[in-house]
């Protein structure tokens, strides 16, 4: 986590010193990676409480290097750690409800670590060290083969045949990408360096461009199977398997993905124009498709096919599931290879090997950090759990808003929207699970619908600013301003804002696989549609008639997905459908052969 192209980066102000501090911290990982598992049966269940000396040694070795990945990676984390430690250990001297017995140091740190069931090595370590790592490495082979990158060729390079379809070329690639990322800034990137000034020369604004982009790639966090690490949690606190989820997060994939694609669409029909556009050159910078970019997506989407007949259909257990997809995965693309790459035996063999190399290298990259988080999420929350605080917090929580169950849905996402100004989705997640969750579900909640709740406001996170890191990359990308890139992108991905909330409000989106589900995602999906039509149209050119349309069309989608008369809001998405067909039809009439906005 320290080292890049060689060079040790840990201290750079330190010099040559950094190489001594560096070798200790290795030594230190070494010893407790040995000691640890030999010590183990001892651990749990011979020394628990009575630690010896290498115990507390290595207790508290890895509390101070977790520590210091949070220092140099998660400041705001880290700042959490040393105020609920402080806070632990002087907790008698907190005024009021805030007043907790205070709480040896060694007990804290031991507790932390070598317990463990608790703390760093915890429920989230073994979580992502398991099912987690055993997804991730589908993603590590398709880095290190270049799959990410055969796909976005493969459906840019058609979809940008046509003008008018290079914007939604963003939101399919995007989406392509993200199932196998579960990173939206990693997403915008990698597919941003090409949608984005493609957009822009087709026509597109800057800032629109950037927003698209982000847009798309914020679906990463909720489209499965990665899901941003969240959902393999979620699994764990309800006691689910992950295809639970995952079946589950394709309907709210789905939904999001379907509203930009409408963004999208309706955007282009403003600014694009077909006859005003010479498509040569347009994607040239991606190249020519070969046979092998088309095969490696095929084999993609075959891989986790794949996987979701082993957990759906087969049963089998996810760990299982996912390592037996990515064998699968990597046997087909290692064919794929050597039968389509140019040149003699040797030289393909030679593109195999370097290839299995890149793999190597790029599954550590991919999992080191995510694990590193994991354990110092496991700290935070054992921290919150032993000073007793998390149990006052859950009272507190259901003794305020045991008379209005709304309140406590509001505080709940005040609180992962806050919690995101800090935080990556993964962690908000977690914290805000803990504490929330349980009161929700104890006020009548059903336990899906919670965590799918505070799940989705989790993922705002990554607009939310200072972290906004999708703004960020695509703002960079864009040459917009990373503030205005991030604010500006709050209309785009609406539909996520009215997702949070509509799991409440249609709790059979997510409650139960079935009919139910369906007719939920039909309903939601219309509501949802008609707000962004009302919210990107335009009917006419005199803003006196098309802003009252405009906003007509929102109320009518907000009453679809709020409005507690269920027959009410059933009947209303059945006149969505020719709501949304007038409209479409009366934008293309608009638009059609007129000049750019």
């Amino acid at each position: 986590m320290f080292f890049t192209s060689s060079k040790i980066t840990l201290y750079p102000r330190l010099g040559k010193w950094q190489y001594l501090i560096a070798a200790i911290y290795i030594s230190i990982c070494l010893f407790s990676a040995i000691y640890l598992p030999m010590n183990y049966m001892d651990l749990i269940y011979y020394r628990s409480g009575s630690y010896n000396i290498l115990d507390k040694f290595v207790g508290f070795s890895m509390f101070l290097l977790v520590l210091e990945f949070a220092r140099k990676r998660q400041k705001v984390l880290f700042v959490l750690t040393i105020f609920l430690f402080i806070y632990c250990v002087y907790g008698e001297y907190f005024p009021g409800i805030f007043r907790v017995p205070s709480i040896d140091p060694e007990r804290l740190v031991l507790s932390s670590t070598v317990e463990i069931k608790l703390g760093m090595f915890g429920t989230y370590a073994q979580a992502g060290i398991g099912i987690i790592g055993a997804f991730l490495l589908l993603m590590g082979i398709a880095k290190g083969f270049g799959v990410d990158k055969a796909m976005i060729k493969t459906i840019i390079g058609y979809l940008g045949r046509k003008p008018t379809l290079i914007p939604q070329s963003a939101v399919i690639s995007s989406m392509s990408v993200a199932m196998c990322t579960g990173s939206g800034a990693a997403d915008s990137a990698l597919v941003g360096q090409f949608t984005i000034p493609t957009m822009k020369r087709v026509g597109f604004p800057a800032l629109y461009a950037a927003a698209t982009e982000g847009s798309a790639a914020l679906g990463g966090l909720i489209m499965p199977p990665v899901m941003a690490i969240a959902a393999f949690l979620m699994a764990e606190f309800l006691g689910v398997s992950y295809f639970e989820v995952m079946i589950r997060g394709f309907v709210l994939g789905f939904i999001y993905y379907i509203a930009i694609a409408l963004t999208v669409h309706l955007i282009t029909l403003r600014y694009v124009r077909m006859a005003t556009i010479k498509t040569n050159g347009v994607i040239s910078e991606l190249g020519e498709i070969s046979i092998s970019d088309k095969l490696y997506t095929v084999a993609f989407f075959s891989s986790l096919i794949l996987l979701v007949y082993l957990m759906g259909f087969l049963w089998w257990p996810e760990v299982r599931s996912a390592l037996i997809a990515a064998i699968f995965f990597m046997i087909l693309i290692s064919t794929i290879l050597l039968v389509t790459h140019r040149g003699s035996k040797r030289e393909k063999v030679s593109k195999l090997i370097q290839s299995f190399k890149e793999t190597v290298k790029s599954y550590p990259e991919i999992i080191v950090d995510m694990l590193l988080l994991l354990a110092l999420l496991g700290i935070i929350i054992n921290l919150f759990t032993v000073s007793g605080w998390l149990l006052k917090l859950g009272m507190a929580l259901i003794g305020l808003c045991k008379e209005n169950i709304l309140l406590l849905i509001v505080l709940g996402f005040l609180l992962a929207y806050f919690l995101g100004f800090g935080l990556p989705p993964s962690a908000v997640y977690i914290i805000a699970s803990v504490l929330v969750t349980p009161a929700m579900i104890s006020l009548g909640i059903n336990p899906w619908v919670a965590h799918f709740f505070i799940f989705l406001a989790a993922a705002t996170s990554e607009f939310t600013p200072p972290v906004a890191l999708i703004a960020a990359v695509t703002s960079k990308l864009a040459g917009t301003p990373f503030v205005k890139t991030a604010i500006y992108t709050q209309k785009w991905i609406f539909p996520l804002y009215l997702m949070i909330f509509a799991v409440i409000t249609w709790p059979e989106l997510v409650v139960k696989p079935g009919f139910d589900m369906i007719i939920s995602f039909g309903i939601v999906l219309l509501g949802i549609l008609v707000v962004t039509l009302g919210n990107f149209g335009k009917f006419a050119e005199k803003g006196y008639f098309d802003y009252p349309v405009r906003a007509i069309l929102i109320v009518i989608g907000l009453l679809i997905l709020f409005l507690p008369f269920r027959e009410i809001a059933q009947i209303l998405a059945a006149l969505a459908i020719p709501i949304l067909v007038v409209g479409m039809i009366k934008m293309q009439k608009l638009f059609i052969d007129t000049p750019h906005d």
